[in-house]
């Protein structure tokens, strides 16, 4: 997949905030002026700040689930059983 802001963003709307803030800083070396990067980036530093120590693995499985299966057993390991 081609690295770009459509790409970044859709990351971004996933939870993948470290990818996208990523995507975005290289894309800010090549437009350096580009209001909506700059935007992104800020958003996105303050998103990253926010969950410093999120489970990522759980944060993946829990944007992938797609069954029932796998609902109940995120719902599982949120409250601890």
């Amino acid at each position: 997949m081609q690295r770009n802001k459509t790409y970044a963003k859709i990351l971004e709307q996933q939870g993948f905030f470290d990818e996208a803030y990523q995507i975005y800083k290289e894309l800010l070396q090549v437009s350096p002026n580009d209001t909506q990067i700059k935007q992104a980036l800020r958003r996105l530093k303050k998103l990253r700040t926010k969950f410093i120590g999120v489970n990522e693995k759980q944060r993946d499985f829990f944007v992938q689930m797609q069954t029932d299966e796998e609902f109940r057993e995120f719902e599982e390991w949120l409250i601890g059983e």
